[in-house]
């Protein structure tokens, strides 16, 4: 009788992480529930973020660095499982690094919108658009979540995973031309030129680097 090796797949971290994302939501909830209903139905209510523009709402409150941390994160385990098949059931560490690349990369990005919405005095209008950027990446966040949920523990497939993705994408990108044409229109060239800048090219460089790496 041959034996038949046993191949065991230790994933049980991304469970833990999981739950830890779960948590954070509890939180939000229990703290800002309307807040974080507003950002889970922003896609529908394009007067959410003018709201905020107006009140001068900040981005730093503990409330936005728990939505900040629950989107690193969330982001983090897509382009885990999608970019990186090949060491996803490896080990924590190289999540860990996955993840310190994302936060650090949204974290300079927040503070260059920062800059250029308080420093440099801009008017209301570009107020707007850095704040629709910011804001609707919280809400695909929030409903990217349960597809990796359901990814995880029903489908498995990464195609499944990839459109919602893509849906989401694509619909936030168009409510951010819809929401600020007026700005898009008057400097086309300068928005194409962030958007492929900011949006797609640190997407290709990670799946350039992790694909190189594995």
């Amino acid at each position: 009788m041959q034996a038949i090796e046993r191949i065991i797949t230790n994933d049980n971290w991304i469970t833990l992480v999981i739950i830890f994302v779960i948590v954070l939501l509890a939180i939000m909830k229990l703290v800002k529930p309307n807040k974080l209903l507003g950002y889970i139905l922003a896609f529908f209510t394009p007067g959410f973020f003018q709201k905020k523009v107006q009140n001068n709402t900040s981005l730093y409150s503990p409330f936005h660095l728990l939505l900040f941390a629950f989107s690193s994160i969330v982001i983090s385990l897509f382009l885990f499982f999608i970019i990186t098949p090949t060491i996803y059931t490896q080990n924590f560490l190289n999540y860990l690094i996955l993840l310190s690349i994302i936060s650090v990369y949204f974290f300079v990005r927040q503070i260059l919108d920062f800059i250029l919405s308080n420093i440099l005095g801009l008017s209301l209008v570009t107020k707007y658009f850095l704040y629709t950027k910011s804001g609707y990446l919280y809400t695909l966040s929030l409903w990217l979540f349960p597809a990796i949920i359901l990814y995880q523990y029903a489908f498995n497939k990464s195609i499944y995973l990839l459109v919602i993705f893509f849906i989401l994408f694509a619909f936030r990108a168009f409510l951010i031309l819809h929401n600020n044409k007026r700005l898009v229109i008057s400097k086309l060239f300068y928005f194409i030129l962030y958007f492929c800048v900011l949006e797609i090219a640190p997407l290709l460089i990670l799946y350039k680097t992790t694909t190189t790496t594995t």
